[in-house]
């Protein structure tokens, strides 16, 4: 059974309009992800504002500190929410410190991956998110293990949960 001319030209008109559809919601989706991007800068900006408008004021130097520090860690949690490209909660981004001070070597990949075996993700949806394939994520799991330095039978998960809690 052969397709008519106008059979043929239907279907191209179709894939041109998914296409069409594509390339609009391609365009939305750099939209939304530039003003996530602007609106991230404008936080940190926000947060270096108010530590100067806090290290400004004339109050107990103990009460000067906290503040201080409050507004050092939103900074941090802000800047590492950008830079692993994922919106973190304060618990997130305080694991991810705690991570990154006790495991220095870890690059922004696997600290997204052991955030997301923190956060009980199975192999597969961290593969996807990690655009690996699951025997990629299989690898880096095995990697990540040497470099937490853990024995041959202490669970990644297990770890980084307690490390959550210390």
């Amino acid at each position: 059974m052969h397709s008519t001319g106008a059979e043929k030209q239907a279907a191209i008109l179709e894939q041109q309009k998914m296409i069409g559809d594509l390339k609009e919601r391609f365009a939305e989706n750099e939209r939304v992800l530039t003003r996530a991007e602007t609106a991230n800068t404008d936080n940190v900006l926000i947060l270096f504002n108010l530590l100067d408008h806090v290290q400004a004021l004339e109050i107990d130097s103990g009460q000067k500190k906290v503040l201080t520090d409050v507004c050092l860690r939103l900074i941090e949690a802000e800047e590492t929410s950008e830079r692993l490209n994922i919106e973190l909660s304060e618990s997130d981004a305080l694991f991810l410190f705690r991570l990154e001070k006790k495991h220095p070597n870890l690059d922004n990949r696997e600290l997204k991956v052991c955030l997301f075996i923190k956060l009980d993700y199975d192999n597969e949806a961290i593969a996807k998110t990690s655009g690996v394939k699951n025997r990629g994520m299989e690898s880096i799991r095995y990697k990540l293990h040497k470099k937490l330095g853990l024995g041959k039978n202490v669970s990644i998960k297990n770890y980084l949960t307690e490390l959550t809690f210390v």
